[in-house]
């Protein structure tokens, strides 16, 4: 994947929904790539799935699957909180081979790396364990982006920006999510200096003003599609739209109400709610925008 590769429905969008079901939301949105979660290809194959036979249908549908996130333990000392509720450390906990034995079954081409419960490294520890596994992840022939969320142990996009520069491996970069951008430590100076070509994806999503309860409540369960909150993404998607080489546009919206759609509605207004967000950023590195699916 190098720079803008289409357009990406991100596995979140669609977290409670099965692998099939988020290709028939790719379809009516027009996306062209989707990601999606540990969690689904164990349940995929306890359905009796074959390696094959998701393959098959995300090729017969012309959807790309594309990218496995999250990983989590890439870094030294991984310890879960006793408060990590079962969903989110079933989907965290997934150890090195069994996560880079699905990154190879499907012929993956990025992965996404995070620390998701707040603990804090020095910042050669970071930069150390980012080279590692970006060393692991080529040879599984994958790219790794690191993920910053404001209440982790990467807050924000200075500290992922360090990581990714320190390590100055060919095979690591960045996700940027408008979401833990615009909720945490907005940088814009920094951001325009950023090239293009380190920042492998963008999530695109929008929130209220304010955050609906706890930062991880908010970013779990209340995110809106582009359009529909407070977000600033007009001061922000220019930004990311004018870099040479910038990686794919994306939606990433973890919302409780969304999810209560039927799965083709859900990409039917990501597809409107992608093309509303690239409008605002006056274009996405000469692309074109796929149209939904008629």
């Amino acid at each position: 994947m190098t720079g803008s590769d289409g357009d990406f429905l991100w596995a979140g969008t669609l977290a409670p929904a099965s692998l099939q079901e988020r290709v028939q939301a790719a379809q009516a949105g027009g996306f062209t790539s989707v990601s999606m979660f540990p969690t689904d290809y164990r349940r995929a194959r306890e359905q009796g799935l074959s390696d094959a036979d998701i393959l098959a249908f995300h090729a017969e549908a012309g959807v790309r699957l594309m990218t496995l996130d999250p990983y989590s333990r890439w870094l030294p000392g991984w310890d879960p909180p006793a408060s990590a509720t079962p969903d989110r450390l079933e989907i965290v906990s997934f150890g090195e081979d069994e996560f880079f034995a699905i990154v190879e079954a499907l012929h993956l081409e990025s992965i996404t790396v995070t620390e998701p419960f707040g603990v804090r490294y020095e910042l050669d520890q970071l930069i150390e364990s980012f080279a590692a596994v970006c060393d692991r992840a080529a040879r599984s022939g994958a790219r790794v982006h690191v993920e910053f969320t404001p209440f982790s142990g990467i807050p924000d996009l200075a500290t992922a920006w360090e990581i990714v520069r320190g390590a100055d491996h060919p095979s690591g970069g960045l996700v940027f999510d408008t979401w833990h951008y615009l909720r945490g430590v907005r940088d814009d100076v920094l951001l325009e200096g950023i090239p293009g070509a380190r920042i492998f994806a963008v999530q695109i999503n929008d929130a209220a003003a304010e955050p609906v309860g706890s930062l991880l409540q908010d970013t779990w369960r209340y995110r809106r599609l582009p359009g529909e909150g407070s977000f600033d993404l007009a001061g922000v998607l220019p930004i990311l739209a004018r870099k040479d080489g910038i990686g794919s546009p994306g939606i990433e919206v973890l919302s409780d109400r969304l999810w209560q759609l039927a799965p083709a509605e859900i990409g039917r207004r990501s597809g409107e709610a992608l093309r509303y967000a690239l409008e605002l950023a006056g274009g996405w590195a000469g692309q074109p925008i796929s149209p939904p699916a008629v």
